[in-house]
């Protein structure tokens, strides 16, 4: 089986993530799709806690066939390297293609990542493109990612999320509505 792993810190999860789950699934890039929240990221300062991070993926993808909720990097309770999951998930599941999924945003930082070449042998990386950030850097080039096509909210970020509500400016938009519904009953991010 092909396995899309969507890495991220869902903070919060948005319909740019659903989006580019559900083309992917529709393209048959991959069987399933595994939304895989991290517990800490060494590139990001603060991230909201795991457990309300899980919970709003769960909301997210509750009636979405073929996706699901892969807490393998959540059960550690420490920061852990997308390099090592990979290789712990093909040990894991030898029965299993695995595939990335990332976002264009991301890119960029690859190189910053721990054994990112080693990463790159691994696993084949499916692009989602964000307007704007289409550039794939020639290393990840060499590796013929598969990339998607835009979607309609292929521009949103959680950071852009997140910004709009400490600006107190409507995000119901970007977001599916248990998980707007979701923020505003818990005042995440500053929500009033």
């Amino acid at each position: 089986m092909k396995i899309g792993i969507f890495g991220g810190s869902f903070d919060p999860v948005h319909l740019g993530h659903l989006n580019a789950a559900r083309q992917i699934l529709e393209k048959k890039i991959c069987d399933k799709i595994w939304f895989m929240p991290c517990y800490g990221n060494p590139l990001k300062k603060k991230l909201s806690k795991a457990e309300q991070r899980k919970k709003m993926v769960l909301l997210a993808i509750e009636n979405e066939k073929n996706m699901e909720l892969s807490d393998f990097e959540l059960k550690k309770e420490k920061t852990t390297f997308t390099v090592d999951t990979v290789k712990e998930l093909k040990q894991k599941f030898p029965e299993h293609e695995f595939f990335f999924v990332i976002g264009s945003k991301v890119l960029k930082e690859i190189p910053k990542w721990k054994n990112y070449k080693k990463l790159l042998k691994e696993v084949k990386l499916v692009i989602a493109p964000m307007p704007g950030l289409n550039k794939i850097p020639k290393e990840i080039q060499k590796t013929n990612p598969v990339k998607i096509n835009p979607t309609l909210s292929s521009n949103i970020s959680s950071t852009l999320i997140r910004k709009k509500i400490k600006e107190k400016k409507d995000v119901s938009i970007f977001l599916p509505e248990k998980i707007f519904e979701h923020i505003k009953e818990n005042k995440s991010y500053g929500f009033e």
